[in-house]
């Protein structure tokens, strides 16, 4: 019997020490599980030294706003408020606008219709700049882009042998002055922006294949001569623009890509033509008139239907091109918000923003090298310079569950290093991800 008692006794001493020793081990792994989420914690917050850039900031005033694409709460911000010059990232803003106004699968159209004169015809501008006097088969700068060759068949087709002795225009669907007064002269010279016109061919580009063509102070001329001379010899050219009679026969007419390619080529490229015309064509859809001065009215209207606040919005123009254009980070931030979440039809303009390094203005010039370069393609957004400014609109990949949409302004300098103390604070944020102080 005491051998039986004595065999329990160490049955229970080892049961009793597995059950210690399972304890302990359980412990330790708990510890070690906790000591290993505080160490990558620390390292996230580390890497998230968006903050700090942002204190030591080098180049101009910082206008910065950051938020949490999930929640949007404020990460980071810095005069966010305020506003302030936008360069080209008010092509964000006129993409949007026009996605809202017109919706992604509206095209532009350019007709001819028979003249009130015998052998006379009417080229009337649709205000798509984007129509081709390059032969069809053959791409200008704008993909699948109409052209004045398939034009001219058809008007040639219609008339049935009758020939066409004379071309006129109508033009008046754009009113108001053709260039903005605040514009440098320079933009043209430099082939960054043409006349703002209903009635144009490639942009007025010099070459149709080039994007950075010096225009001309004739684009009318221009599309008129050409058409002109597809429809056979000796017709002439009237630009003088003629009211089209209600009810006029309808000839000819080609068709734009639609308002999604033309968004997408708008912010990858940074065309200030297209979104000057893209613009006013808001403009005329909400009805707000036909000029610069509508583009304020037109666009805030449309922008209201994603929830972007617009007091001390300034729209001068939709390109961001003049000096006097005032919108503040924060707005631009929230209506990018929206875009990262492809809210109401925003999908194109999300799919038309360039990739940190790689594609569109973000992948020239060495963007997003040196302290920058592990955010290449983790960074997408759209660029905007001037004189005397650097900015970027964006949002960034997913880090621990959530995405960054930013907005972040160097004004007051010339210095071209400007824009890689943008892109250190952009990749940055990148990195900061669901680990920034407010996303969490």
């Amino acid at each position: 019997m005491s051998r039986l008692r004595a065999l329990v006794r160490r049955r229970r001493y080892t049961l009793a020490l597995v059950v210690v020793l399972v304890l302990l081990a359980a412990g330790i792994a708990a510890a070690t599980s906790a000591i290993g989420a505080q160490r990558q914690t620390a390292a996230a917050e580390e890497r998230c030294t968006a903050d700090g850039l942002a204190a030591r900031w080098h180049h101009g005033e910082l206008f910065l706003d950051a938020r949490s694409a999930r929640t949007g709460a404020t990460v980071l911000t810095r005069r966010g408020d305020v506003p302030t010059q936008t360069g080209s990232t008010m092509k964000v803003v006129t993409a949007a606008a026009t996605v809202s106004a017109l919706g992604p699968d509206h095209r532009f159209t350019t007709t001819v219709v028979a003249g009130t004169t015998p052998g006379a015809v009417v080229l009337v501008g649709g205000g798509d700049p984007t129509l081709s006097r390059l032969p069809s088969g053959q791409d200008s700068v704008y993909p699948h882009a109409p052209h004045l060759d398939d034009l001219a068949e058809q008007v040639l087709a219609a008339r049935g042998g009758q020939p066409v002795t004379s071309v006129q225009v109508d033009t008046d669907l754009f009113d108001g002055p053709a260039w903005h007064p605040s514009w440098p002269e320079s933009a043209r010279t430099s082939g960054s922006v043409s006349n703002i016109t209903s009635l144009m061919v490639d942009g007025d580009r010099d070459d149709p294949t080039e994007s950075y063509s010096m225009r001309s102070a004739g684009a009318v001329a221009r599309a008129a001569t050409a058409f002109a001379a597809l429809l056979g010899p000796g017709v002439s050219v009237d630009t003088t623009s003629v009211a089209v009679p209600a009810g006029a026969q309808v000839i000819g007419s080609v068709h734009s890509a639609t308002v999604a390619e033309l968004v997408g080529m708008l912010l990858t490229d940074s065309d200030d033509t297209l979104a000057e015309m893209l613009a006013r064509h808001v403009a005329i859809a909400e009805g707000a008139g036909r000029s610069f001065d509508a583009v304020q009215a037109g666009s805030t209207k449309a922008l209201v239907r994603y929830g972007v606040p617009t007091a001390g919005l300034r729209l001068v123009d939709g390109s961001g091109l003049s000096p006097d254009n005032r919108v503040p980070a924060s707005a631009l931030t929230t209506l990018m918000r929206a875009v990262a979440a492809n809210r109401d039809g925003l999908a194109p303009v999300d799919a038309g923003l360039a990739v940190a390094g790689r594609t569109g203005t973000l992948g020239e010039d060495g963007r997003f090298t040196g302290a920058a370069a592990d955010a290449r393609g983790h960074v997408r957004g759209k660029t905007g310079t001037l004189d005397d400014m650097y900015g970027l609109t964006g949002v960034t990949d997913e880090v621990a569950g959530d995405r960054i949409v930013f907005t972040v302004f160097a004004e007051g300098t010339s210095d071209p290093d400007a824009r890689k103390e943008i892109d250190t604070l952009a990749a940055a944020l990148w990195r900061c991800g669901g680990h920034a102080p407010a996303a969490r």
